[in-house]
């Protein structure tokens, strides 16, 4: 809510550096009345002095609102006016702690001790560890197969273990890399 009461602007050395580094009173009037009427840049630059010719001031607000340096003094006066309210915010935390209202004073209560070092504190402690790889799982259940059958476990207990079609698919692929193996050991011995 805008009050219709600004402040009058206070002498340069007292403003914060990113207004006082503005290029022309204007741009500092402008960021003064934008300040304190709410953020409507129109208004802001109308009593600032900027010319309000078709509208002009609408213009010049926003360019001025895209401003990096327009920004920073904004930023700079609205934390010293943030800090200006404290003492109210407080008079009023103060009362909420004296409400009737028992959820009110709860919450009031709360933040006191939140904002204070004195609320309660949650850790959470979590811990990793393993490592990541890529699983061939076609190739897992193959040597599965292998070590299997090598044990001599019956078929019908296979077909359980791989499923029916499953068990036939890796089967073929055993059989693949058996021959590959019995090919490769082949050409060894041929070669020696």
């Amino acid at each position: 809510m805008a009050s219709d009461l600004t402040p009058v602007l206070p002498p340069l050395q007292s403003l914060p550096e990113a207004v006082q580094s503005l290029r022309t009173e204007r741009e500092r009037l402008f960021c003064w009345f934008y300040m304190w009427n709410g953020a409507n840049g129109a208004d802001a630059a109308r009593k600032a002095g900027y010319s309000d010719v078709k509208e002009g001031a609408k213009v010049r607000a926003h360019e001025l609102l895209t401003r990096q340096d327009i920004i920073d003094a904004l930023g700079e006066l609205g934390r010293r006016y943030l800090y200006s309210l404290q003492p109210k915010a407080l008079v009023r935390l103060n009362g909420l702690l004296d409400s009737e209202n028992e959820r009110v004073v709860v919450k009031a209560t709360e933040m006191v001790l939140s904002r204070t070092g004195l609320s309660e504190r949650h850790t959470l402690d979590v811990n990793h560890s393993g490592s990541v790889g890529i699983v061939d799982h076609t190739q897992a259940a193959v040597a599965d197969l292998r070590r299997l059958k090598l044990m001599g476990v019956p078929k019908e207990e296979l077909e359980r273990v791989f499923g029916f079609s499953g068990l036939s698919r890796y089967e073929k692929l055993l059989a693949a890399e058996d021959a590959k193996l019995i090919e490769g050991s082949v050409v060894e011995n041929g070669s020696s």
